[in-house]
């Protein structure tokens, strides 16, 4: 790593580098902004409000605090961003009593993992917890998630650092810390229990993921399903070899089929980004025009039928029901759907018995099995 001074890390650097080792040294070594992403925007911008109402709730010793809450709705706020708060508020209680409390509390530690200030020159890893409060002998740590997906809660690096570092810097004579994802986005929760076997080695683990960034030379960008959502894709030099002439016309050998694949998975997300980017600017300004084409807006017609009353207006005029049936159909997706709108689940496997299997070959990207 050809750097005068050494990067600051912390979970979220260290996941970048992960996805992408190009992207980690364009953003956090080489200073390029990232572009604006509103799945990041609607999560900094959630966690920001929950903060304010966590500290207010806080001050004033009450459970809840609706009427404030409801005046903090951001009038012109995303959609996403004020039915996620509403859900919040009107769900969420604090605990009574709370012992030693904090809302995005930040921490830092310097090389020896021993805590400094956040601000401090020695501060080498940092981390900051959404919620955090004792009971008893145990430490508790709410994390809050915007996620559209809510798998199931994995001891993985992100908590078991944020596990360590709360008891490391405020809680050290805890036993075990409860880490609990709070997904807004549902208004559920995730929880799993840190012991001292699943912290004690935490630091060598984050010690030897910067050794592998410190220790890099070349930082060569990993093309895959992160890509476009790195903030620095109009950089990325493998979209730029994409436009050069190269051998992926025809790929004769796994090299250039391996080229070819890169290349295409680059093209698919750029294509993803450009054109949302450009539909905000016809949107704003007007349609463009390329040569006897224009790219804007146009009309689109379309039809919410319901299936009962297509069905009683054919009948009257004159069809049979198996003509209809045939003008009817349904698949699997929409069989699930409406199965779990009447809470009949049950019924799902019973109806896919009634169907004809057919079995078909797709050839696109999916993700490998780890």
């Amino acid at each position: 790593m050809n750097t005068k001074e050494k990067p600051k890390y912390s979970v979220s650097r260290l996941n970048l580098y992960e996805h992408c080792p190009w992207a980690f040294k364009t953003v956090y070594l080489e200073g390029i902004p990232r572009a604006a992403d509103e799945a990041r925007a609607t999560g900094q911008l959630l966690h920001a409000m929950v903060a304010d109402y966590l500290e207010r709730l806080i001050a004033t010793g009450q459970p809840t605090d609706w009427v404030w809450a409801r005046l903090a709705t951001p009038s012109d706020g995303h959609p996403d961003v004020v039915e996620m708060w509403e859900r919040f508020y009107n769900t969420f209680t604090l605990p009574p009593a709370l012992v030693a409390p904090g809302v995005e509390r930040q921490l830092a530690f310097d090389r020896k993992w021993e805590p400094v200030k956040f601000s401090s020159r020695r501060a080498r890893f940092r981390m900051v917890l959404d919620f955090h409060f004792r009971q008893g002998s145990l430490a508790v740590l709410i994390d809050w998630k915007t996620n559209r997906t809510m798998n199931g809660v994995e001891k993985d690096l992100q908590l078991l650092a944020y596990g360590w570092g709360l008891k490391q810097a405020l809680y050290p004579d805890v036993e075990e810390v409860l880490l609990r994802l709070h997904f807004l986005r549902y208004g559920r929760e995730r929880e799993v229990l840190l012991g001292p076997d699943d912290l004690k080695d935490v630091p060598g683990m984050l010690e030897e993921k910067i050794g592998r960034i410190e220790k890099d030379k070349h930082f060569d960008p990993a093309p895959g399903s992160f890509c476009g959502m790195c903030g620095v894709t109009a950089h990325c030099p493998v979209m730029s070899e994409a436009l050069a002439p190269v051998e992926v016309l025809a790929p004769a050998t796994r090299e250039q089929a391996e080229k070819a694949a890169s290349l295409l998975l680059t093209l698919q997300k750029m294509e993803k980004e450009l054109s949302a980017r450009l539909k905000e600017w016809v949107r704003e300004y007007g349609a463009v025009q390329v040569g006897d084409l224009v790219y804007g807006p146009s009309q689109m017609v379309s039809y919410d039928l319901t299936p009962q009353n297509v069905c009683t207006t054919l009948l009257d005029a004159g069809l049979s029901r198996e003509e209809i049936w045939g003008l009817l159909s349904i698949n699997k997706t929409s069989l699930e759907k409406g199965l779990r709108k009447i809470s009949r689940q049950d019924l799902f496997d019973l109806a896919l018995k009634t169907g004809t299997v057919r079995f078909s070959e797709r050839i696109d990207f999916y993700k490998t099995k780890s």
